[in-house]
């Protein structure tokens, strides 16, 4: 078991006991995003894709979009584990999301069924049957799921998702907020609501901005969506960094940046 797993292992078993662990937080059991809003003006066909992982949602978006490759990153490890869990959700049980109020039964069924491809996938299997051999509450690990605002996504039921179910998905843990080196470049980059974490510090946000200029193609598009805080956007400080490498369409709560 190496070290990195363990410490993925250790630190949801903190999570789950509602207490903190530096690095990792509680994962979004699906998006609070209204993803039919602003996705649909979006071109996937066939462009290589750098998605927030987050619930997962916005990964398998871009793949049911029909994207030609689809990474993923996140700040929290824990969110990989979770998306082999929607991924195995919909393959053994045709659902899109998994049932993680109930006590753990629906789980344990889940896990005996499942058939791992990968080395990665395989690690995932080992997280949940180790939580379960220790009885750990699965519905801890998530953000209160009946208090969270209630998103949309442009697929309606888990047949729709069956042709993008690859598990060999390329994860990188990175923070944004951080100069970052990235080996590939790409099309599309959807980052949620990641820029308000750092709503209050320009120095974050230029960061941000290079590390973007970094990863995208010409031309390329960062999607910035449901933004809560608004008025910190409306007052121009975020767009006016960010105007030296992109150009800003508003839709809505969301932001659209194109590269120049």
């Amino acid at each position: 078991m190496n070290n990195k797993f363990l410490k993925d292992y250790l630190a949801s078993r903190i999570i789950c006991e509602d207490k903190k662990v530096n690095g990792y937080d509680k994962v979004f059991y699906k998006t609070n995003e209204d993803l039919l809003d602003i996705y649909l003006d979006i071109d996937f066909y066939d462009k290589d894709v750098l998605s927030v992982q987050a619930s997962g949602d916005q990964v398998l978006t871009a793949r049911f979009l029909d994207a030609k490759n689809v990474d993923s990153f996140d700040i929290n490890r824990l969110t990989l584990y979770y998306f082999y869990l929607r991924l195995w959700s919909i393959k053994y049980r045709d659902r899109l999301y998994p049932e993680v109020e109930d006590g753990n039964k629906w789980m344990k069924r889940l896990i005996r069924e499942v058939e791992p491809g990968s080395e990665m996938e395989k690690k995932a299997l080992d997280f949940y049957k180790m939580h379960l051999k220790k009885n750990t509450n699965i519905e801890n690990m998530f953000f209160a799921i009946e208090a969270q605002e209630k998103g949309k996504t442009l697929f309606t039921n888990a047949e729709e998702l069956k042709d993008n179910l690859s598990p060999k998905i390329r994860f990188k843990e990175m923070d944004l907020f951080k100069k970052n080196k990235v080996n590939r470049t790409y099309d599309i980059a959807l980052i949620s609501n990641i820029l308000e974490w750092a709503k209050n510090d320009d120095k974050k946000l230029e960061t941000a901005c290079d590390n973007l200029d970094r990863m995208l193609n010409k031309d390329g598009v960062v999607v910035c969506s449901n933004l809560i805080y608004r008025t910190m956007f409306d007052k121009d400080r975020e767009r006016d960094i960010f105007s030296k490498s992109f150009d800003c369409e508003r839709k809505g709560r969301s932001y659209i940046y194109r590269k120049k």
